[in-house]
């Protein structure tokens, strides 16, 4: 990464306020963590040392889930 952490973190801070992101610091290297700050859509915690695997993590909208079918009642009403 070319860009001082800490840059990168205020940039992500910017771009993402449903978030909130901080730094850990792991071996000598720095990962970002950002977790949503209410419900709703989109990852609750995303942990990663690339910013942009970040970016793409919490840029990319929630798939709804499938509700499940409901199937009727054999010899009910079709």
């Amino acid at each position: 990464m070319n860009t001082p952490p800490d840059r990168t973190l205020a940039a992500l801070r910017r771009e993402f306020p449903r978030y909130r992101v901080w730094l850990e610091p792991v071996h000598g290297q720095y990962r970002f963590v950002a977790q949503r700050l209410n419900p709703g859509s989109g990852p609750h915690t995303v942990i990663t040392s690339d910013p942009a695997e970040l970016r793409a993590a919490l840029a990319t909208p929630a798939q709804p889930q499938a509700k499940p079918r409901e199937s009727a009642a054999p010899g009910g009403p079709t």
